[in-house]
């Protein structure tokens, strides 16, 4: 009996052991895989930096490799750049352990996705420094005239550097970052995604999917894919940012923050309307929406149809492509109609507003009376009715609303077409696609386009037919 009970336990033990020693065995040796790779790759950064790491991280279940308590510091300095951890993770541990050798042969998994967590960077460190350094040097040499969208108003600073971040307050940015793909074989779509949050300062997400040509995932066949965009996502939320942006401005130019706000969305209508753009007042502030505490702006574009090399052939300007897209946009959490926005080339006439400078602002409320608004712009032009027996005054328009006073699109009937052989028409289909050219022909059956290419270097003739004609616009 006791023989027995001995003969079964060991058996047990066996059956337990097995597996445990299998399981170990594969992590033993998945750890020397990954150790292996990390240290190559150490090896080869090490004329660029010195890459050390505490801890290997192993998911055997999740197909998940990873380092953990990375630190990165650059050649030639002490400091380094810190990192929580890094993870890989594939469909299969096949695949990920054999990874480099695949992708050179151009094999590429069906997903993937890295993490990066807890990077750390010090704006006090040498290599911060030096990269700010070397950043000043390139705007230099790029002589960049002006200010950016983030500083007008903002003194006379062109960009954000690294100096004015730490008079911002931050001492040192940590970040996470993810990367991730997909490949759906059966609708033949690419799925790619990005993620980045920044600790008290924004977060940021961007995800696409791409129609292709293929079944196949391999680099050779991608290259003759054909991609088409589907689906576009962008979204952004401020964490602090533009708070600290707007009181860092308000002080350096001696002002409260209310004045420097105001300022800034009277200069930021002005840079829109002088390179072209036509934006309704209601948009307008919207917009303006972003730079406030908490910020956020959405976008979606939705195209089942696919959008590609031959749709961005009809694609001649921004407001083209505005109609071809139709986003869905939320700024600050608010849905925004784009109906109204346009584009058209800048007026030489109307010049962008120089940025005013710290000691040009208006410290005293009666001197902020010599700022004039666009509101208030547009309130007196209302009100300036020609007398009957005087000469009619030019009307005061908003830079946010400009009505220019010469041609434009005006609908006409469909049926009306052939009366205009020769103009220019712009022409939408059932689809929501826009072509717009000369006309050359228009019969009961087909409507013949000659459209002139993106590039300038020529034009290309395009049949529609003519029930698939929702409406139409005649240029004159």
């Amino acid at each position: 009996m006791q023989k027995k009970l001995i003969k079964t336990l060991s058996t047990l033990l066996v059956l337990i052991l097995i597996p445990v020693v299998l399981a170990a065995g594969a992590y033993g040796f998945i750890w020397w895989k990954v150790s292996s790779a990390a240290d190559e790759f150490a090896r080869e950064i090490a004329p660029f930096a010195t890459m050390q790491y505490q801890q290997v991280h192993i998911d055997l279940l999740g197909s998940e490799v990873g380092l953990k308590q990375m630190s990165f510091t650059p050649a030639g300095n002490s400091n380094s750049i810190q990192m929580q951890s890094a993870t890989l993770k594939a469909p299969s541990w096949g695949f990920l352990l054999d990874l480099s050798e695949k992708l050179n042969q151009g094999e590429i998994p069906e997903s993937l996705d890295l993490k990066l967590t807890g990077i750390v960077l010090d704006l006090n460190s040498d290599y911060v420094r030096d990269w700010n350094r070397m950043a000043e040097d390139m705007q230099g040499g790029m002589e960049i005239t002006g200010q950016s969208y983030e500083t007008l108003g903002c003194g006379d600073l062109s960009y954000v550097g690294v100096n004015e971040l730490r008079k911002m307050g931050y001492g040192s940015l940590s970040s996470d970052l993810s990367l991730q793909y997909g490949f759906d074989a059966v609708d033949r779509q690419i799925f790619l995604d990005v993620n980045s949050k920044t600790e008290r300062m924004a977060d940021m997400q961007a995800s696409v999917t791409l129609q292709v040509a293929t079944s196949e995932l391999d680099m050779q066949s991608l290259m003759f894919a054909q991609p088409q965009l589907n689906r576009f996502e962008v979204e952004f939320k401020d964490r602090g940012y533009n708070k600290r942006r707007n009181r860092f401005c308000a002080k350096l130019n001696k002002e409260e923050e209310p004045a420097y706000r105001e300022r800034y969305r009277s200069l930021l209508a002005q840079r829109l309307a002088s390179e072209g753009w036509i934006i309704p007042e209601p948009v307008m502030a919207s917009i303006d929406t972003l730079n406030n505490p908490g910020g956020s702006f959405s976008m979606r574009v939705d195209i089942p149809q696919g959008f590609g090399v031959q749709s961005m052939a009809l694609i001649q300007t921004p407001s083209d492509l505005l109609d071809a897209l139709n986003p869905y946009v939320e700024l600050s959490g608010k849905p925004v109609s784009l109906d109204g926005v346009s584009w058209q080339l800048p007026d030489p006439t109307l010049v962008e507003q120089p940025a005013v400078s710290d000691t040009e602002v208006a410290i005293a409320g009666d001197q902020t009376d010599d700022l004039v608004q666009p509101e208030e712009v547009v309130e007196d032009a209302s009100d300036m009715a020609p007398e009957a027996d005087a000469e009619p005054k030019t009307p005061v328009v908003s830079s946010f609303d400009r009505t220019p006073q010469r041609k434009s699109f005006k609908p006409i009937s469909v049926s009306s077409l052939s009366a205009h052989l020769g103009e220019t028409v712009a022409l939408y289909t059932y689809f929501g696609r826009k072509v717009e050219g000369k006309l050359i022909s228009a019969t009961s059956k087909e409507v013949t386009i000659e459209h002139r290419l993106v590039d300038g270097r020529g034009t290309a003739t395009y049949p529609i037919a003519m029930e698939k004609i929702e409406t139409a616009k005649l240029y004159h």
